[in-house]
C-alpha cells in the first residue's frame, strides 16, 4: 500500500508555491525540477517564474526583490519571447517612488511582443515595458485582463523607450481594466511608434486614470502615434467593440480639481489622433459601439493649463453608438488644439457637453484650427446629436456640420470665422438656442436645404449674424429663420454687416428661405438682406397706411405679411412682433395689433407661396382717428395679431396692460480713459422704474446684472462695458449704454 501510494504522488504535477519572488535581472529559463523559481545560477528570473506558474496552472502573485530599486540598471533585457501567460498570474514589479514609479522594467525583445497573456484574470502592475513590437498582448479571447500602474514605453529613468504599440487587448479579449482612480493605478503609456493602447475587436474595456502622450510628470510631451485605437475586428468571423468606455464620471473633489484626476485620462501629444475609431487597415472595421468617453482632458497637460495638441482629438469616422462627454457636468472632456477637435460621421453620433479651446480655470487654451466639432453625416439615418458644448475658437468653425445636421442645440461658441455652419447634403437638421458671440465671418452660415434656426442669440459678428447661400450649382430650399412664437424668435446684436443675409449664386437661381419671426439691434447692414436676386428677387410688400393700430397694403397674392415694430430708424435694428396676415387674391392684406406710440416706425415683410421671404418695408404709424394721439391701451385685431407683454427670459411680473416702449439705460458712474488698477465698478439707471439689466464685458454674453456692477483681476489693454435695461413689460433697450476704457500693466 505504501509503494502504491508513492507512485500515486510521483504521478501528481508539481505544485508551486502562490507566491514567487524574482531576485535577478537575467533572462535565464527554470532549471530545479518540482516547480522551483531557480535557474541555473540559483536564482528567481521573470522567465523562470512564468515558466513554475504556467506548470501549476493556479493563481500566483508574482513579486520582485532586490535589486529592483527603480534604477535603469532594474531592466530585464529580453533575448528571445518570453513565454506566454497561461496562468491567472499577477506580476507586480513595485513601487518605486517618488511619485508613481515602476521598480522594474522589461526591455524587448525587438520585433516580438513583450509579455504576452493568452488566459484570463491576470495583472501586470508596475513594470516599465519598452523595446518591443508590443509591449502588452493580450490574445486568444483572454478575459479580464488589468493593467495598473506601468511605464509602457517608458524607460524607468522617465525617457522614451518605444514599442511599435503599447498595449494590445486582441479580438474577443473582454472586460479588460486598464488603469483606475488612484494615482498608484494610473499607466504611462507614451513614447510608442504606434497606437499607445489598441483595442481591437474586444469589449467592456474600462479605461481610466493614465496618462497617454506625456511623459510621468503629466506635462511633458511624449508622442505616441495614436494614443487610443478601438476597432472592430474582421478576423476569423468577426469581433465587435462593443461598451468600452474612456474615462469616467468625475464626481467628488475631482470634480472641483482643475488637474487631471480620479479617472480622468490625459490623452495629448499624438502626432495622428488622441482618440481613433475608425479603421486603419483590412483586419479592422469601425468600431460598433456603444463607446463612451467622457471625463478626459484630450489634448491638455494633467494641470489643464496647457495645451499638449494632439494632431485630431478624436476621430470617429464611421464609428457607430458614440458618446463622447455627457450633459452632466460630471461627465465633459476638456479638448484643446489640432487641425479637428471632435468628428465622426457614424450611426448615433452623440456630443454632449463638453469644453474646447477653454481650460478648467476658463481661461483661453489653443483651439483646433479647423473645427471645434465636424460632423459628416453622409450615410447615416439620422445625423448627430451636438449639444450644449461650449467651444471657444481662434479661427476654423466652431461646430460644422456636412449632409445630415442633425441636432444643434443650446451649444455656446466664440470666436472663429463662423459659430455653425451646414453644408452640402440634405440638411434637416435643427439649429436651436445656442449662443454665437464675435465670429469674424458669420454667427450661422447655413449651406444646406431643410434646416430650422431658431431661438439662437448671436452677437457681435464681425460679419454676418446669419447667413444662407446655397453651394454653386445646387439649389436649396425648405430653410426657416426665426419661427412663430416668441421662443422661436433669434436674437441678432451688433453684427458689422446685416442681420440676416440671403444669397442666391447666380450658377443656381430658385432657391427659397423663409424668415420668420426675430429680432435685435445695431446691426451694420439691414436686417434682413438679399443678395443677387436671392429668393428669387422678391420684393417687400407695401404700405398703404399704417396707424397706431393697423396697418394695410399690398403683397404678392397669397404671400403671408408679417409686420413688427421698430424702436429706431436703424436699418440693421428690428424689435418686436406685432401680426401677421395673408394677402388676398387681390394682393391685399390688413393687420391690427395693440396700440403703438404715434411716430413709431413699423416694418413688414412678405414671404411667397414658394416659401422665400422679402427684405423689410417700413411706415411710420400715424395717429388713429379716434386715439387723439393717445399712446397707451389697444387690444387684439385681425390678421392673427397678438400682444407680447411678458418674454420668457424676463422673470417679472405683466403689468396691467401692454407696453411696447423700450426703456432708455444710461451710465451714471464708472471709469473712462486709462485705469490704473485691475478692478472697475459701474453704476447705471433706467429710464423706468423697476427695470432689470443686462451687462456685458467685451467679448463675453449680456448676462443679469444689478447696479453697481463690479469687475475684479481685469487684464491690461482695453475693454468695453455695455449695459442694456429691460422694463416690467419685456422690452430691452435696444442700443446698450457703452463705456470704453483701458487698464494699464
Amino acid at each position: 500500500m505504501a509503494l502504491l501510494t508513492a507512485l500515486f504522488v510521483l504521478a501528481l504535477p508539481a505544485v508551486a508555491s502562490a507566491e514567487l519572488t524574482i531576485d535577478s535581472t537575467a533572462d535565464e529559463p527554470d532549471a530545479v525540477a518540482g516547480g522551483v523559481c531557480e535557474t541555473a545560477a540559483g536564482e528567481c528570473t521573470l522567465r523562470a517564474a512564468i515558466e513554475v506558474a504556467n506548470l501549476a496552472g493556479t493563481a500566483q502573485d508574482v513579486f520582485f526583490a532586490e535589486p529592483f530599486n527603480g534604477q535603469p540598471a532594474d531592466t530585464i533585457a529580453l533575448t528571445s519571447p518570453l513565454p506566454a501567460i497561461e496562468a491567472p498570474v499577477s506580476i507586480n514589479g513595485g513601487g518605486c517612488g517618488p511619485g508613481p514609479k515602476p521598480c522594474a522594467g522589461v526591455s524587448g525583445p525587438t520585433g516580438n511582443v513583450g509579455i504576452s497573456v493568452e488566459t484570463d484574470g491576470v495583472t501586470i502592475r508596475n513594470l516599465s515595458i519598452t523595446g518591443a513590437l508590443t509591449g502588452i498582448g493580450v490574445i486568444d479571447e483572454s478575459q479580464d485582463f488589468t493593467a495598473l500602474g506601468n511605464w509602457i514605453g517608458v524607460e524607468l529613468d522617465g525617457s522614451a523607450g518605444p514599442n511599435e504599440t503599447g498595449i494590445f487587448i486582441g479580438p474577443g479579449s473582454d472586460g479588460a481594466t486598464i488603469g483606475g482612480s488612484l494615482p498608484s493605478q494610473r499607466n504611462v503609456i507614451a513614447g510608442n511608434d504606434d497606437e499607445g493602447l489598441d483595442i481591437q475587436g474586444a469589449s467592456e474595456a474600462v479605461v481610466r486614470g493614465n496618462y497617454l502622450g506625456v511623459a510621468p510628470d503629466g506635462a511633458t510631451p511624449m508622442a505616441n502615434a495614436r494614443n487610443i485605437d478601438i476597432t472592430d475586428s474582421t478576423a476569423g468571423g468577426g469581433f465587435a467593440a462593443e461598451d468600452n468606455e474612456i474615462g469616467s464620471t468625475i464626481e467628488g473633489a475631482p470634480l472641483i480639481s482643475e488637474a487631471c484626476d480620479g479617472g480622468c485620462n490625459v490623452i495629448s501629444g499624438a502626432t495622428n489622433r488622441g482618440i481613433d475609431l475608425d479603421a486603419s487597415d483590412a483586419s479592422e472595421a469601425p468600431a460598433s459601439g456603444p463607446t463612451t468617453v467622457h471625463g478626459n482632458y484630450i489634448g491638455l497637460d494633467a494641470a489643464g493649463s496647457v495645451a499638449i495638441a494632439n494632431g485630431h482629438g478624436i476621430g470617429a469616422g464611421g464609428a457607430d453608438q458614440l458618446t463622447v462627454g455627457g450633459l452632466a457636468p460630471t461627465e465633459k472632456n476638456y479638448l484643446a488644439g489640432g487641425e479637428l477637435g471632435i468628428s465622426g460621421d457614424g450611426e448615433n453620433l452623440e456630443v454632449l457637453g463638453n469644453t474646447i479651446g477653454i481650460a478648467p480655470d476658463g481661461s483661453d487654451l489653443t483651439a483646433p484650427s479647423n473645427a471645434g466639432i465636424f460632423v459628416g453625416a453622409a450615410s447615416v439615418s439620422e445625423g448627430a446629436s451636438v449639444e450644449a458644448n461650449e467651444i471657444r475658437m481662434g479661427g476654423g468653425v466652431g461646430i460644422d456640420a456636412w449632409f445630415a445636421v442633425g441636432r444643434i442645440v443650446g451649444n455656446r461658441l466664440e470666436g472663429g470665422s463662423s459659430g455653425i455652419r451646414t453644408f452640402a447634403g440634405l440638411g434637416g437638421g435643427l439649429i436651436a438656442g445656442n449662443e454665437i458671440e464675435s465670429p469674424t465671418d458669420y454667427g450661422i452660415l447655413v449651406e444646406s436645404p431643410g434646416n430650422e434656426v431658431r431661438a439662437n442669440a448671436i452677437a457681435d459678428s464681425a460679419g454676418v449674424g446669419i447667413g444662407v447661400k446655397n453651394p454653386p450649382g445646387s439649389a436649396i430650399n425648405g430653410n426657416l429663420i426665426g419661427g412663430n412664437t416668441a421662443e422661436r424668435e433669434n436674437v441678432i446684436e451688433s453684427s458689422s454687416d446685416a442681420a440676416i443675409e440671403i444669397l442666391e449664386e447666380a450658377t443656381e437661381p430658385g432657391s427659397t428661405t423663409e424668415v420668420a419671426r426675430n429680432r435685435g439691434s445695431e446691426n451694420g447692414g439691414l436686417f434682413i438682406d438679399l443678395v443677387a436676386g436671392a429668393n428669387e428677387g422678391i420684393l417687400p410688400p407695401a404700405f398703404s397706411t399704417a396707424t397706431q393700430s393697423k396697418a394695410a397694403g399690398t403683397a404678392q397674392p397669397g404671400a403671408r405679411v408679417r409686420v413688427f415694430s421698430k424702436a429706431s430708424g436703424e436699418p440693421g435694428e428690428l424689435q418686436s412682433f406685432l401680426a401677421e396676415a395673408v394677402a388676398d387674391g387681390s394682393g391685399n392684406w390688413s393687420v391690427a395689433y395693440p396700440q403703438l406710440p404715434t411716430g413709431t416706425i413699423v416694418a413688414a415683410t412678405q414671404t411667397s407661396e414658394a416659401g422665400g421671404t422679402s427684405e423689410l418695408a417700413t411706415a411710420t404709424a400715424a395717429t388713429d382717428p379716434s386715439s387723439g394721439g393717445g399712446a397707451a391701451g389697444g387690444g387684439n385685431g385681425g390678421g392673427g395679431a397678438s400682444a407680447i407683454v411678458c418674454k420668457p427670459s424676463i422673470k417679472a411680473p405683466c403689468p396691467g396692460g401692454p407696453d411696447r416702449k423700450a426703456p432708455q439705460t444710461r451710465i451714471d458712474e464708472g471709469p473712462r480713459g486709462k485705469v490704473a488698477g485691475a478692478a472697475v465698478k459701474f453704476t447705471f439707471t433706467s429710464s423706468e422704474e423697476r427695470s432689470t439689466f443686462r451687462c456685458k464685458l467685451d467679448r463675453k454674453p449680456y448676462r443679469v446684472c444689478k447696479s453697481p456692477k463690479a469687475y475684479r483681476n481685469l487684464k491690461p489693454g482695453k475693454h468695453v462695458f455695455k449695459v442694456r435695461a429691460v422694463d416690467r413689460a419685456g422690452n430691452i433697450d435696444p442700443s446698450a449704454a457703452k463705456r470704453k476704457f483701458v487698464v494699464l500693466g
